[in-house]
């Protein structure tokens, strides 16, 4: 049981530098890399749309190719990612950054997975699931805290020492993880529930619930990623919020920390349906809200709201994934699988939403059509429940 905590602690801390540092970051200092440098809005969306790709191509690379164990694959991929943020911050180069982003999101995207993998199979052999959530409250820990040190230290003169500080920041907290970090060894007993429960469930998982459930995933990942991306960006485009700025992330993580662990407790109360359906729904107003209401409250209110939604549905799916996973004895990883559908969805998005925003710096279309989307997650995700209620069941 004692592993099982430590495994929790080195995962969290894995998403912490991998999610909040190494991709996240790139958020709240993107406007001050856009002010001392040429880029544009479009510009910004690609350079974000290859971190995703990276991202993309990161989560499939775990459920091919295992190179020495999980474990010892996740510190490889957590030392690249490391390096790649510190190197952010070393070159001023928009092709070298293209790069760097697409190494970035690659070592995310695996590290993700691995840690998700690990993390959540430890929990499980210790009978612990039920604190799977805190896992991703890391994330919301990392760029709380994250976007504090950038509102308090960044201009467009200082944003490449912000990466560094970060990075070298991300490596003395990445030792704990690298030194700690274990393969799960399952115990008898766990081997033994284990065949236990193929005599007693040798249901298949359903293939079509499977493909509306990642339909839904694919409209999160998409909706949620466009406002991940510009919310900063739009804010400082408003005249009398543009000093919040960067504060806007911080609510952001301030909203995400509680976010994973309070969405677990309510899968527990309403089942893994209705907490999605609800999810779902605060996120599209969170995602609207700026569309109509320019005032700081509501800027905290969309940004809080943002922030304990799309952290909170990585959870909910992450950990019926790891359930289904469990509970029919696939042979599919369905953590990975759902997480490479997820990253697709914000692949797309970055880079149409860039068209929407134009040269005039218009972001109104884009919240729309993120919202639009989300809406398309929330409809899909009720469906792939209500035409499948026995996997909801289970």
């Amino acid at each position: 049981m004692q592993k099982a905590y430590k495994q929790l602690i080195l995962g969290m801390i894995c998403l912490f530098i991998v999610m909040a540092i190494g991709r996240f970051a790139y958020t709240p200092i993107m406007p001050f890399m856009q002010q001392s440098s040429d880029m544009n809005d479009q510009s910004a969306g690609i350079l974000a749309t290859m971190n995703y790709l990276g991202y993309l191509i990161g989560a499939i690379i775990p459920i091919w190719f295992i190179i020495f164990t999980k474990a010892t694959d996740l510190k490889i991929y957590l030392i690249i990612n490391i390096v790649s943020t510190i190197f952010m911050g070393t070159f001023n180069e928009y092709t070298v950054w293209i790069i760097l982003r697409l190494i970035s999101g690659i070592t995310s995207g695996a590290v993700f997975v691995l840690a998700s993998n690990v993390t959540l199979e430890a929990l499980r052999i210790a009978n612990k699931n039920r604190i799977s959530g805190l896992l991703y409250s890391g994330i919301g820990v990392g760029i709380f805290l994250s976007s504090i040190f950038i509102y308090l230290y960044t201009d467009k003169n200082s944003w490449e020492m912000t990466w560094m500080i970060l990075g070298i920041s991300s490596l003395l907290l990445g030792i704990f993880a690298i030194v700690g970090l274990k393969d799960n060894n399952p115990n008898k007993e766990e081997s033994q529930n284990k065949e236990i429960k193929q005599h007693e469930n040798s249901e298949k998982l359903n293939k079509r619930f499977v493909f509306v459930f990642s339909i839904s995933y694919f409209c999160e990942g998409a909706g949620y990623i466009i406002t991940g991306t510009f919310l900063v960006a739009i804010v400082k485009a408003i005249p009398d919020l543009a000093d919040y700025a960067a504060l806007s992330w911080m609510f952001v993580g301030l909203g995400a920390i509680p976010s994973a662990v309070l969405w677990s407790m309510m899968a527990g109360k309403l089942g893994h349906a209705k907490a999605i359906y609800l999810a779902f729904v605060l996120q599209i107003i969170g995602v609207i809200m700026p569309v109509f209401l320019e005032n700081i409250p509501s800027l905290v209110i969309s940004s809080l709201l943002f922030g304990s939604t799309f952290l909170g549905l990585t959870t909910l799916y992450m950990s019926k994934a790891q359930a289904l996973m469990f509970q029919h004895n696939s042979n599919l990883n369905l953590v990975a699988s759902l997480t490479v559908i997820y990253s697709l969805g914000q692949m797309i998005a970055p880079a149409i939403s860039g068209l929407l925003i134009g040269n005039e710096g218009n972001y109104d279309a884009a919240l729309i059509f993120a919202a639009i989307i989300l809406t398309i997650g929330l409809l899909s995700s009720f469906y792939s429940f209500e035409k499948f209620k026995n996997e909801e069941k289970n």
